[in-house]
């Protein structure tokens, strides 16, 4: 970095005073992790009561977050002995298995669009040539594991329950009608287990463009692994593009859909869509791409068991309408090979009082 570089000496992977966490590592680095320094002694810890928080964010869960294959598992490297913590800094290392710089390469020299490279160069004068650096959501990794740690004191100490939730995707928002609320009220949310729970979709697919290849038709694992992704494409392809033509027209309106020559097109698809089984909830609830609930008289001679896949999608908002509409819009965006983001909820109850 030349001595003009704007780069400024402060500590600005570090947070909290008491409580003091800095997170280090990047995203194609050997590993990424964090320095705790702060707990309190004698405080029963293990990875075990990390590891869960860690899980749940890990990517690859589903074909809705980056395919990225990682299983983040969490090393405590220091600061416990036989299981306890002994008050000083507490070393958290998670390695990076999916190393792939070599991915980055075209975009070494001009910055990813949407993305936190441009910025990063322009602050501090250089910037990691492979993946977001220090801007890469890996870099949560190390705030996850320190907050993990953090919870376990407050739940301990003071009864703290926090638990949080998905409520928006791109323009797809959680209603505020549909969080639970309790006397006078106020906003009590969901429970951990049921954000986990409620939260999760199962894909369903036309058996009329879907097959899953068994071990009877296809011996050879590996090519049986090649043929179901190839159906799943097929079929992925087949369900989008439906959704594609129904939004063009919808977008468009009925007289410029009919300009376009897509008129009936967009109507044979939303026909289709409209009584098309592609997602079911955690009560056997089963709902169009848009989110409508469909009822006995539409499900009336529908196999419901060749429509089910093992494919589950952690979508972790509460609310199976909003979800479906999430889902469906994601897998939109993905096809086009883009990225979009959202917003979280959430409801911390028995926070003590003057807690900084």
């Amino acid at each position: 970095i030349s001595s003009t570089s704007p780069c400024r000496h402060e500590a600005m992977s570090t947070f909290g005073q008491v409580f003091r966490v800095t997170t280090f590592g990047e995203s194609h680095c050997k590993g990424v992790g964090a320095i705790v320094d702060g707990c309190p002694p004698c405080l029963a810890l293990t990875e075990a009561d990390i590891q869960p928080q860690l899980t749940r964010r890990r990517p690859g869960q589903s074909r809705l977050t980056t395919p990225r294959a990682e299983k983040d598992l969490v090393q405590i490297l220091s600061g416990t002995e036989h299981g306890h913590t002994l008050g000083t800094p507490i070393g958290l290392f998670v390695p990076n298995e999916d190393q792939r710089p070599g991915d980055y390469k075209e975009m070494s020299d001009i910055p990813r669009p949407g993305h936190a490279d441009f910025t990063y160069l322009i602050k501090y004068g250089n910037k990691a040539s492979s993946g977001g650096g220090r801007s890469s959501a890996r870099e949560t990794i190390g705030r996850v594991a320190a907050g993990a740690i953090a919870e376990k004191w407050l739940r301990g100490t003071y009864g703290t329950e926090i638990s949080c939730w998905v409520s928006s995707i791109g323009d797809v928002s959680l209603p505020e009608s549909a969080v639970p609320r309790g006397e006078g009220g106020c906003l009590v949310g969901w429970t951990r287990a049921q954000v986990d729970e409620y939260g999760t979709l199962r894909m369903l697919r036309d058996p009329a463009t879907f097959h899953r290849v068994g071990e009877a038709e296809v011996a050879d694992a590996d090519e049986r692994r090649k043929a179901n992704i190839d159906a799943e494409v097929a079929a992925e392809d087949a369900f989008l593009k439906l959704v594609g033509v129904h939004a063009g027209a919808s977008a468009a309106g009925v007289a410029e859909a009919a300009k376009r020559g897509v008129a009936a097109a967009a109507a044979g698809a939303a026909e289709a869509l409209r009584a098309m089984p592609c997602y079911e909830d955690w009560q056997g609830g089963v709902y169009t791409h848009d989110g409508a609930q469909l009822g006995e008289a539409e499900l009336k001679g529908v196999d419901l068991a060749s429509w089910r896949t093992d494919e589950l999608l952690p979508l972790r908002c509460p609310h199976p309408p909003t979800a479906c509409r999430m889902a469906t819009l994601i897998r939109q965006v993905k096809v086009e090979k883009d990225s979009i983001g959202g917003g979280g909820g959430g409801v911390c109850t028995r926070v003590p009082a003057a807690l900084g």
